[in-house]
């Protein structure tokens, strides 16, 4: 980067760009429209392009201009998280700030720590999303940790991700289980349990993260008969409930899914094995709250018969 280029313009170009008019993006920035025309016109003389065509309906990027513009939003991203450092590091933050890909186990390890023998903290924070999602809420710094799964034969992407972003990661298990969820109606119900090949025949539905290539294409399944992405774990549910879309789930085949209604069959014969991991910032210094959960999401992992422990194994917070 240009040693003479203040980082403050980048927030002020990608305003420009929100209102398509110096004028108005004057006003939201509290500067004079004289002021931030020169700013401008002072980045472009540094950069040696123009960033913005003028005109007497308003300005609009150039080519050059639309490539600035987003490393622009990444350079300002980064500034922003280098504001929230200290947030991010106070040693006074007992709360829990969790996102994790879709995970009945992180949920309920969750919500039976925070039914411990002490109270709970009322700012504690969680978040179920996609695999994407949850790496992109890290690096931002919503979440302090991140839980995700992935296949050994694709996590190098997160570890590429995680290098370039400054994200620790760490092995919580191996070999978890994947689950095919499906009615109690469907015609797949009765059976002990489901191979790849079987999989590859029949409608699937999966999250909308989980791509063939990262997901069904790391268990086997390569050319499957035909899928449908959701965004979310209820929405799943309700699709598998009143069809004969088979659910892609990670999980052991003995939770209750949703009552009477779904069973879960074991999937037999992937090509590689799924494991479990958890992220943080590269010198981010975990909080005693923070290391007795991940101490007692291990703990439920390794409970044989009871994958997701008991809210009485619940370590006292502070």
């Amino acid at each position: 980067m240009n040693p003479g280029i203040n980082t403050q313009l980048f927030e002020y170009v990608l305003e420009i760009e929100r209102c398509g008019s110096i004028s108005r993006a004057a006003q939201n920035l509290y500067l004079s429209q004289p002021n931030l025309s020169a700013s401008l016109k002072g980045l472009e003389a540094l950069l040696g392009y123009q960033i913005f065509t003028r005109s007497s309906a308003g300005v609009a990027p150039t080519g050059k201009g639309r490539a600035f513009l987003d490393s622009a939003r990444i350079m300002a991203a980064e500034m922003e998280n280098i504001r929230k450092i200290p947030a991010q590091f106070s040693t006074d933050q007992n709360n829990l700030s969790i996102v994790c890909v879709y995970s009945p186990f992180i949920l309920n390890c969750f919500m039976s720590f925070r039914g411990g023998s002490a109270p709970c903290n009322p700012k504690d924070l969680f978040k179920e999303t996609g695999l994407d999602h949850a790496m992109a809420d890290l690096i931002a710094k919503k979440y302090r940790i991140g839980f995700f799964y992935d296949f050994e034969s694709r996590v190098h992407k997160r570890w590429e991700l995680a290098e370039k972003y400054y994200l620790d990661i760490s092995l919580l298990s191996s070999n978890i289980p994947i689950v095919a969820v499906v009615s109690k109606e469907h015609p797949l119900a009765r059976l002990k349990e489901l191979s790849v090949e079987k999989l590859s025949t029949t409608p699937l539905v999966t999250y909308e993260d989980f791509k063939e290539d990262d997901w069904l294409g790391a268990m086997g399944i390569r050319t499957p008969r035909e899928v449908l992405y959701i965004f979310d774990r209820g929405g799943m549910m309700e699709i598998v409930s009143h069809g004969y879309h088979v659910g892609i789930h990670i999980g052991p085949p003995g939770l209750n899914w949703a009552g009477d209604q779904l069973t879960a069959i074991p999937i037999v014969g992937q090509e590689s094995r799924l494991n479990q991991y958890w992220m943080k910032p590269v010198g981010y210094r975990l909080s005693y709250t923070e290391e007795s959960f991940i101490r007692y999401v291990k703990k439920a992992d390794l409970l044989a018969g009871t994958p997701y422990g008991a809210p009485g194994d619940s370590p006292a917070r502070t």
